[in-house]
């Protein structure tokens, strides 16, 4: 028998598992709804949905998850795979990868591994796309495309039939995105297809970020600028920064009082970002509009203001139930590219995704 494979994954979310656990030890939530979205049914789904040992049952492999540095620290020496997601591996501990086969990254924005000690030990380094992630980019545009053209209004118009009244050019106060500056709070995995679609629309594109990436720049054609001008300057607000100790609630009253009069802030990221109250202020004063798919309770209580300023379409506000993530099969599938490419290194075939 061949020598058994050991993979390593440090994941501080769980999505590097999600495509490829046993059917039944999926929640019945979950199992409906995969099968809701699977045209063959249950026995479609679990075929599509293959668990661990379906897919590796050509291998004897050892797993390992662990949670913080020191527990990678400890096991790191006898990896041949070592999967991350989300987190910031510390340089020493991962220069003691010295059996290393491949490092595998789950989304393209790997910030958190160091590419140097990667390149030092000379180990193929990939980092595989997130679906979520182009899906909540998706969701942000169709905010700020509702917004933009008023279509709210516009479907309202077309019900009361008030266009009969009118010869062409009902609605006076449409937006044109090229004319629109969009900034971008965060400039990690999802700002990054924003800021692609932005360029399309050949609009001037802000953003800002704990970390500044001069390389990208160029590439994406984005400006980077101080935390109080991404507040001051755009047009249009989009919020992508990670929720953690340091980020709670960071975006206060003085950054939503600092927003041009009428600008739209988005938030697809999340809530608790936010100071709601003061958010819900500006919102009353018609000082800013919004999109929101996060809110700081879930699900946004039946009595909270946001939905009358959601329901009242003067107030510019549109709500959605923290759907931006959504789509088909969305974490499956993103699980699903990764293991796949480890399984491509396994078989000596090429891996895709390299980033080094």
């Amino acid at each position: 028998m061949s020598k058994p494979i050991n993979i390593v994954i440090w994941d501080s979310v769980g999505n590097t598992l999600t495509g490829i656990q046993e059917w039944d030890q999926r929640d019945p939530r979950t199992r409906a709804q995969l099968i809701e979205e699977h045209p063959g049914g249950e026995a479609g789904a679990k075929a599509d949905a293959p668990n661990w040992d379906e897919l590796f049952h050509e291998h004897e492999v050892n797993l390992t998850k662990v949670k913080s540095a020191e527990e990678l620290d400890a096991v790191i020496t006898d990896a041949d795979y070592f999967v991350a997601h989300k987190v910031t591996v510390p340089p020493d501990v991962l220069r003691k990868g010295k059996k290393l086969r491949l490092v595998q990254h789950l989304g393209f924005d790997a910030r958190g591994v160091p590419p140097d000690v990667i390149a030092e030990l000379g180990v193929p380094f990939a980092a595989t796309p997130l679906i979520n992630y182009f899906v909540v980019a998706e969701h942000c545009w169709a905010l700020i495309m509702n917004h933009l053209k008023k279509m709210a209004g516009q479907r309202a118009g077309m019900y009361s039939r008030a266009y009969l009244d009118r010869q062409w050019g009902t609605f006076r106060d449409l937006k044109v995105a090229c004319d629109q500056t969009i900034g971008l709070l965060g400039f990690g995995e999802i700002a990054r297809p924003m800021a692609r679609i932005a360029k399309a629309f050949n609009m001037r594109v802000l953003y800002w970020d704990i970390q500044r990436f001069e390389k990208l720049e160029a590439e994406y054609g984005v400006e980077y600028v101080s935390w109080e001008r991404i507040f001051a300057e755009p047009d249009i607000l989009s919020v992508h920064l990670a929720l953690n100790d340091k980020t709670h609630g960071i975006i206060g009253k003085k950054e939503i009082d600092s927003m041009k009069q009428g600008a739209l802030f988005i938030n697809t990221a999340r809530g608790k970002l936010v100071d709601q109250p003061a958010l819900v202020q500006a919102l009353s004063e018609k000082r800013i509009a919004a999109g929101l798919d996060v809110f700081a309770n879930e699900p946004l209580p039946a009595d909270d203001p946001l939905h009358a300023l959601h329901e009242d379409l003067s107030y510019n506000v549109t709500l959605t139930a923290h759907t931006a993530w959504q789509s088909h099969w969305t974490h499956v599938r993103d699980s699903l590219v990764l293991w796949h490419n480890v399984l491509r290194s396994l078989h000596g075939e090429p891996i895709e995704y390299l980033v080094s």
